[in-house]
């Protein structure tokens, strides 16, 4: 009996031991998975947080491997989801005074101005005062075709209407004298009427009949209705540059040349020339300047009507003044030692701002900003 027990004991000692132990290693397992969590928790807020803070670092790392890899010279920003994360600035504002672009430098804008030129339209077509659906006879009857043309293809670039020799003057008194002697260079193909062709002279009647209609100068309303309803503290015209005005000239890049000296051949234009380009390219703006408008023209802040400008006008896709894509809206401008590009999400939150003050193959665009758009306006 005596045997019995202690072997019973035993067992039970030793049963009680092994089920101590599994409680043990239960109740570690536990503890280790409830620490376990706690540790994935916090690591997945830490992830959170790390890539909230990383998301400026990120794009700008990318910019500034494209930037330099293609030896870009001006200035880029780049916004996401409504804020700046990303800028560049590179080169001369004015080689001979070794003056360099900064962020706050006014480029020359060239043909982005379009698009602003069609809102201060579209404002006047609230009003009341104009329509898209007037013939341009309405307002320059003596414009060939211009029985035959719409508002609206001028503002698409189907209007027929060409300048073959081009439009420069070499005199200014006003904007209408300038168009009145624009209108005998402008030739009309009834054969391009409804096909798209790029031509300054489009915009240039319709900067024209925004004056008419308004009885305001063009620039006076672009002061008032863009510059100043925006605060912008970095945009001008080119022929009225404040003293102070941190501007960039232009230089022309020729093939042929050496690569490391894109600073040989200024540009030169004088106040004639710069008035020629009413409406289609007499603006200087600073990257920043020049976003916090082309937000407002398709956000609604500039004209109620902006759906209704910035669409499709033929195979091109261009109309109001953008390039209208799928997942983006697009704007250039060349000239005078300028290249300017403008790529935004039809909502104005995702954008990349391209300026640059030298022309020709030592400066490409699309090789900024192919790299760039998959990140900013992925397909869906």
């Amino acid at each position: 009996m005596l045997i019995l027990v202690l072997i019973i004991a035993g067992f039970s000692g030793l049963a009680g031991y092994f089920y101590g132990k599994q409680r043990t290693a239960i109740t570690e397992r536990q503890l280790f998975q409830q620490q376990l969590k706690k540790q994935q928790q916090q690591l997945q807020t830490a992830n959170q947080k790390a890539q909230k803070l990383s998301l400026p670092n990120f794009f700008q790392t990318q910019l500034n491997a494209v930037a330099k890899k293609n030896h870009y010279l001006g200035t880029a920003e780049i916004v996401y989801h409504g804020k700046v994360v990303a800028t560049w600035a590179s080169g001369y504002a004015n080689f001979a005074k070794l003056q360099a672009n900064t962020l706050n430098t006014g480029f020359e804008i060239n043909s982005i101005q379009k698009g602003m030129t069609g809102t201060l339209l579209m404002q006047q077509v609230e009003l009341g005062r104009v329509a898209l659906t007037d013939h341009l006879s309405q307002y320059y009857p003596k414009v060939p075709g211009a029985d035959q043309i719409t508002l609206r293809e001028l503002l698409n670039m189907t209007s027929g209407l060409s300048t073959p020799h081009g439009f420069n003057n070499t005199t200014f008194t006003s904007n209408q004298q300038l168009i009145a002697n624009d209108i005998p260079k402008t030739v009309f193909n009834p054969n391009m009427h409804y096909k798209w062709r790029y031509q300054a002279i489009n915009f240039i009647l319709l900067a024209g009949i925004i004056e008419k209609v308004s009885h305001q100068t063009y620039p006076h309303l672009f002061q008032k209705q863009i510059i100043n309803k925006l605060h912008l503290k970095h945009t001008a015209f080119a022929y009225a540059l404040p003293n102070r005005y941190e501007s960039a000239t232009g230089y022309y890049f020729k093939t042929g040349m050496d690569p490391e000296t894109p600073y040989l051949n200024p540009a030169v234009t004088n106040a004639a020339q710069q008035h020629s380009e009413l409406g289609t390219g007499q603006i200087y703006m600073s990257a920043h300047d020049l976003y916090r408008v082309e937000k407002s023209l398709l956000d609604g802040t500039l004209s109620k009507l902006h759906q209704q400008l910035f669409v499709d006008g033929s195979t091109s896709h261009y109309g109001g003044g953008y390039y209208n894509y799928p997942t983006y809206k697009g704007a250039n401008g060349a000239g005078v030692g300028f290249l300017s590009r403008v790529h935004i999400s039809p909502d104005g939150q995702n954008a990349l701002i391209l300026l640059s003050n030298v022309t020709g193959p030592r400066i490409n665009m699309d090789n900024m900003s192919k790299p760039l758009d998959p990140l900013l306006f992925p397909n869906k």
